[in-house]
């Protein structure tokens, strides 16, 4: 999908798992859905950058993170596990599940390190917020960009299986996204309702808001005729080799259609000889 279907589809989960998580901290709810945005952003490598400046120059700046600090690190990665080298600049490698789970790793380790050591509690708070949120927009990003034409390959570069739907993100005339706009709304809306009138608060709103989040992806799965497919591109094709003859003066081939020039020279040979 596109950035803004990813942000705004996103935001609506990052509400509902707010809702039961920090329902009382407006601080940390802003930071949780922050770090959910740019994370639904990080894994769209191949973003191109916008004309001039406004909003979406943002979402490319958050995805040249990913271009220039992450996938380097990941081929150096693949390369020492797997002896192959990779493109960095293939999407797939972003759109898997240990490509989010490398990223998550590696965002951790640039914001919780340095909270451990200045010991501020404040700090490891926050950075654990932001942290969650990034990972709950990965996950969301996958989840969504399965459900397009496109899809994702969940097990590259172990697996080249891919994962995909029925959507076309840029066609105006398909209403699909437009109604997972709506229903996410429509969840987050009755969550957070029920959390304010004080039915469902505490702990025991934790699964009402993993149902919520599961039936928004459960919703655009079904309604996107999700299939699983083998994906060929990007694998390494053998090298087709000549086959060496016994004899150097007897040639072997065959055509896939007919030579009119061969069987003009044919007939000309033919009638010379007559």
């Amino acid at each position: 999908m596109i950035t803004r279907h990813h942000i705004a589809l996103t935001i609506f989960c990052a509400f509902i798992l707010c809702s039961a998580l920090v329902p009382s901290d407006p601080g940390l709810m802003m930071v949780i859905c922050t770090g959910a945005c740019i994370g639904a952003i990080l894994p769209d490598i191949q973003m191109k950058k916008p004309k001039g400046i406004h909003i979406r120059t943002a979402a490319w700046l958050v995805s040249r993170f990913t271009s220039i600090v992450f996938t380097p690190l990941l081929c150096r990665l693949y390369h020492a596990l797997r002896e192959r080298t990779f493109d960095p600049e293939d999407k797939r490698l972003t759109h898997s599940i240990p490509g989010i789970l490398f990223l998550s790793a590696v965002l951790a380790a640039i914001l919780l390190v340095p909270a451990f050591i200045t010991g501020s509690s404040t700090a490891l708070c926050l950075s654990a917020a932001f942290l969650c949120g990034t990972m709950l927009g990965l996950v969301l990003h996958m989840g969504e960009d399965m459900c397009t034409r496109k899809g994702i390959t969940p097990l590259f570069p172990y697996s080249t299986t891919m994962v995909s739907g029925s959507i076309r993100p840029c066609d105006t005339t398909d209403r699909r996204i437009a109604q997972f706009h709506f229903y996410h709304c429509s969840v987050a809306g009755l969550i957070i309702g029920f959390q304010y009138i004080g039915s469902w608060q505490g702990i025991t709103s934790v699964p009402l808001c993993l149902f919520g989040i599961g039936s928004c992806l459960g919703r655009m799965i079904w309604s996107s005729d999700v299939s699983i497919s083998y994906d060929a591109i990007g694998d390494l094709v053998d090298e087709q080799r000549t086959p060496v003859l016994s004899d150097p003066f007897i040639a072997r081939w065959k055509a896939d259609h007919s030579s009119p020039e061969l069987m003009m020279g044919v007939y000309y040979f033919s009638k010379n000889e007559q």
